[in-house]
Parts: C-alpha cells; sequence; structure tokens
C-alpha cells in the first residue's frame, strides 16, 4: 500500500468524530472542527501526487527547464569544436540559440513521469556556395549529416553540375551527378546522438532538475493549499467528509494553477 493509501486509510478515522458531540446541555465543536482540518490536510496531501493541475506544473517546470539546458549544453559544445555539431544548426550559425535545428518534446506521460526524445527540425536557410548563381535549400540536412548517409547530387535546372573545390573550378560531364559519402564530414556522423546521450545519461540532466527549483514552488504552492478553508473555521457541529474532500481538491487545483476555491 503506497503512503496515500495509508493517508486516507487513517484519516477515514476521523470521519466519525467530524460529527461533533452533542448533549442535552453542552454542545462541543471542538472534537469536529480538529478532525475536520486533520482531514482536510491529510486529504490535500494524499491527493497532491495524482491532481492534474499539480502533474501538469511538475512536468512544465522540469522539461522547460531541461530543454533550455540541454539547448545551451549543445551550443557551448558546437562552438567548441564546429566539426563535430554544426549539421545541427542552419549554415554559418553554429551555437546560435535561433539557429537550431534540433528540438526536444515530450514523448509521453505517466503520472509525474514523463519521457522526452529528441527530434530534427528542417532547415530553411539557402546552402551557401562561392560559385554560381544556383541556390537551394538542404532541408534534411541535419538528420542526413547525423547519419552520414551518402548524399547523391544530381543537375536539376542545368544540363551539368559546376562546383568548386579548393579553389579549383570542377565541371562535370552532362547530366552526371556527384556522391558525397559524408556530406557533414566524418566527425559530424552520430556527434549529435553522443552529446544527447552525455547530458541524459550522467549528472548535467540532474542539475538541470535542480536549477528548475521545483522544490520550491512545490513548497510554496502546497503551503498555500494545506491553510483551511474559512468554512473549517468556522464554530460548527458537524462536518460533511465530501465536502472536505472537495474543498481539498479545489485548494490543490488552484495552488498549482486552476481558479481558486478555498473559500469554499
Amino acid at each position: 500500500m503506497d503512503t496515500s493509501a495509508v493517508l486516507v486509510k487513517a484519516a477515514s478515522g476521523l470521519q466519525k468524530t467530524m460529527g461533533g458531540t452533542k448533549g442535552a446541555v453542552l454542545q462541543d465543536s471542538t472534537v469536529a472542527q480538529i478532525s475536520a482540518a486533520i482531514y482536510y490536510q491529510a486529504s490535500v496531501i494524499s491527493k497532491v501526487t495524482t491532481n492534474k493541475q499539480f502533474q501538469s506544473k511538475f512536468q512544465s517546470i522540469l522539461f522547460n527547464q531541461i530543454k533550455k539546458d540541454f539547448g545551451n549544453y549543445i551550443d557551448s559544445q558546437s562552438r567548441t569544436n564546429p566539426k563535430t555539431l554544426h549539421h545541427v544548426y542552419e549554415w554559418k550559425k553554429v551555437g546560435t540559440p535561433s539557429a537550431r535545428l534540433f528540438d526536444l518534446k515530450v514523448a509521453g506521460t505517466d503520472g509525474l513521469s514523463f519521457k522526452i526524445s529528441s527530434e530534427f527540425k528542417p532547415s530553411k536557410s539557402m546552402v551557401p556556395t562561392n560559385f554560381g548563381k544556383a541556390r537551394h535549400v538542404f532541408t534534411n540536412k541535419a538528420s542526413v549529416m547525423e547519419a552520414g548517409m551518402p548524399l547523391a547530387i544530381k543537375p536539376k535546372n542545368a544540363e551539368r553540375l559546376v562546383f568548386e573545390m579548393d579553389g579549383v573550378v570542377i565541371r562535370m560531364p552532362k547530366g552526371m551527378p556527384v556522391t558525397v559519402k559524408k556530406p557533414g564530414g566524418g566527425k559530424a556522423t552520430g556527434r549529435y546522438k553522443i552529446a544527447y546521450a552525455q547530458f541524459f545519461t550522467g549528472n548535467l540532466v540532474n542539475l538541470s532538475i535542480k536549477n528548475s527549483k521545483f522544490q520550491q514552488i512545490f513548497n510554496s504552492s502546497i503551503t498555500k493549499a494545506m491553510k483551511l478553508p474559512v468554512d473549517i473555521k468556522k464554530v460548527k457541529y458537524s462536518f460533511s467528509p465530501n465536502t472536505v474532500n472537495m474543498q481539498a481538491g479545489a485548494a490543490l487545483s488552484a495552488a498549482f494553477g486552476g481558479s481558486d476555491a478555498n473559500g469554499l
């Protein structure tokens, strides 16, 4: 039995005492109010991990921080050694955040657990050239160079390929393609995958989780949710367990981003 289930079971014993005590002469609301207060706060704690607003905030805060730190890590690595990661940026913009051709996304969620995956974005900039007027966009630049896939270049709007290599103009025979075995260079193949693994299997992702400051946010929000509703503070001789339970759920939702219903 998990902790929340144990807490609910223990708190359920308070339901009878939440009815208060009534005598022919003396009526006492103390026991009922204390029981209702404890029951309310126990309900808040027991619901926190299954509350949708809490789950959403937990995931978004952690994911956004991880995404930010991962992007900065790849930027830093690419600037240190451009030949290894130049392919995951637009042309001549290695290490520039706005020119990234990679992104992280949430691939699936299960309660407080969520999976992160990476995807390559299409390139939108023209391939730079020092010869000729023909320009084109290498859309799958990142994925092709990362995989080290051979690339066949064929003439499209001309009868032959003409290009410059090491300062020498090369004119290919009519209609003949050129095959580039490693279009990103040998050092680029598989390097993004390696950098991705280094970030997510080492201590960097743990530092990112710590940097999110979710613990402080959680403490602040849970403190807000634990404040007793006005209704429980009033002098009453009985409290409805169902009402108190709903108040706990509403307070949690409000504390983690929902509408404020703590005054029920």
